[in-house]
């Protein structure tokens, strides 16, 4: 292309490069009215100047005007560059940036070292008739462009904290087993497709199958990782952890999930973000800064198994060389006399293995005998406790159906509120008591040292009372904080009639097995508080 020449009159051609910006804030992803104005503006003004040739235009529409790297405005910088330009065209300062220190160095340093007449139509600044940054009013308006910015960025805060308190889904795209609703985009839904997947992790994970074994089962399978998944339904997902064309299941990608509350429901967002609108670096929140909204979507996996995964992700399950799957009571047995874990141990006898349980701590030599089991054994009373648990449990049933219970918090509420008042009354009347002693030793009915001793006898009735009444109210504040009194239940009797001690069984409904010396154990049952709790209260109706 010619360098620029003189015109007829004598004055210099400038090849130009007209250039449109539209922020994220007012919408991305199409041509919007706003650009077609600055153009418009724009084919207006070189009309009216005839030293003046459009060579070109660059359009950055939904980029924010707080930094330069856009791609638009990249290419007018190269062409600056390759000399295929010698003039920017903008509608008004601001669009070619909203931050004072970067929009004042491209005015007085860059572009005059590229040799590039700036003009910016509405706010009448053209370099040509001498240095941009001369002007006062240039520098008080970059000043309040970048204001505006930062008043922009904190309402924007402001108005995404609301959103997410009020349990609004902000993200660009939903969690692997939800979609966005048709109706409202800041509404999830589960997308049944992959929610059998994610049911299906959480479900071997019970098995005693490991993360990475997970992982591997997907992948035999042919079933797509949520980062290929989001592809394969056309969304433009992108990941800086991708090795390959079709990412793979990984351990690390399936930990995730078991991890994720999501999938029983609850929202936690702001997790990362950038410190400010200035540093575009995103980062990890403290913790204390998420927002966390239980109960803000249907859930994938039951709340009570989720909560049985966590406790056993935070266990140590590791799988024997020669297992494909955790054992049934790995991660669940203790030393009942110094605590520590029981270890597998192999030994041979005569061509065959043998395979025991011993403390880890007499195994280390911290002074506690070895309390030997040999694993059949063992898991033969474990399943036999499980089974007597299991009884108890299909009669605690039985009994509610004779009583016709079907609220099981309903009816505990009920029962909680009969004893409260009746712990009121006990107080009142003991209270009415302790005030009337005075009168009694006034009246000489009762001497000083007796007058005493009943005082201080009634005023540790009174407090036993009160105690006993903040109790019962703390356990009924924590039943109607409760997703389902009856849900433990379900997660029994699903097991009704077991005759293997298997890893899901002990995983759902097992929280420690005790070991003691002499072959004696002792098995502490998850929901035993629930259970316990809920046969008091039927006992209460069946009297009451």
């Amino acid at each position: 292309m010619a360098e620029s020449k003189a015109g007829e009159q004598g004055k210099k051609t400038y090849r130009a490069m007209a250039y449109y910006r539209l922020s994220r804030e007012t919408g991305a992803g199409h041509e919007s009215d706003s650009i077609a104005n600055q153009r418009k503006l724009i084919l207006e003004y070189v009309k009216r100047h005839p030293e003046i040739e459009l060579e070109g235009e660059a359009c950055d529409d939904g980029y924010t005007g707080t930094n330069y790297d856009r791609p638009g405005f990249c290419s007018v910088l190269e062409a600056a560059r390759e000399k295929r330009i010698d003039c920017v065209i903008v509608k008004d300062l601001s669009r070619l940036g909203r931050e004072y220190i970067e929009t004042g160095k491209y005015l007085e340093m860059i572009f005059p070292s590229l040799g590039v007449r700036f003009i910016a139509i509405n706010d009448d600044v053209d370099s040509e008739r001498g240095s941009a940054g001369d002007e006062l009013l240039i520098p008080i308006k970059n000043i309040m462009n970048e204001s505006y910015c930062r008043e922009l960025s904190k309402k924007l805060r402001s108005q995404f904290r609301v959103q997410r308190a009020n349990g609004e889904f902000l993200g660009a795209f939903a969690r692997y087993g939800y979609k966005k609703s048709k109706e409202d985009k800041h509404r999830l839904e589960i997308d049944e497709g992959a929610a059998g997947v994610v049911r299906a992790v959480f479900s071997m994970k019970l098995e005693g199958y490991s993360q990475s074994a997970i992982a591997a089962w997907l992948n035999e399978r042919g079933i797509p990782s949520p980062a290929a998944y989001k592809k394969s339904n056309a969304l433009r997902y992108q990941s800086g952890f991708q090795r390959r064309e079709t990412p793979l299941w990984s351990a690390v990608t399936v930990e995730r999930i078991l991890k994720d509350p999501v999938y029983i429901g609850t929202l936690v967002q702001g997790r990362r973000g950038t410190p400010n609108y200035k540093i575009k670096t995103v980062v990890e929140r403290d913790p204390a800064q998420w927002v966390s909204v239980p109960n803000n979507h249907p859930a994938i996996v039951d709340p009570l198994l989720f909560a049985v995964v966590q406790e056993l992700l935070a266990r140590d399950t590791r799988r024997p060389p020669e297992e494909k799957r955790v054992l049934p009571l790995a991660g669940v047995l203790f030393c009942a006399d110094c605590g520590s874990s029981m270890l597998r141990r192999s030994v041979k006898r005569g061509g065959k293995t043998f395979h025991y349980y011993v403390c880890s701590g007499h195994k280390a030599g911290r002074g506690c005998s070895s309390h030997s089991f040999a694993q059949d054994r063992l898991e033969a009373v474990v399943l036999h406790a499980v089974q007597g648990q299991l009884d108890l449990v299909s009669e605690t049933e039985m009994l509610a159906e004779k009583l016709g219970v079907q609220d099981f918090n309903e009816m505990r509420a009920l029962w909680m509120d009969r004893q409260l008042e009746q712990k009121e009354r006990e107080i009142e009347k003991d209270r009415e008591f302790r005030m009337g002693l005075y009168e009694a030793l006034q009246d000489a009915l009762i001497d000083r040292e007796e007058y005493a001793a009943m005082r201080q006898k009634y005023g540790a009735r009174i407090e036993r009372a009160e105690a006993e009444k903040r109790r019962l109210q703390e356990e009924r504040q924590a039943l109607l904080s409760a997703s389902s009194a009856g849900g433990f239940l379900e997660q029994y009797l699903k097991f009704r009639g077991l005759r293997e001690l298997s890893r899901e069984a002990v995983a759902t409904l097992i929280n420690k097995v005790y070991v003691y010396e002499g072959k004696r154990v002792r098995v502490e049952f998850n929901y035993r508080d629930e259970l316990e709790l809920l046969r008091r209260t039927i006992r209460a109706g069946e009297a009451g």
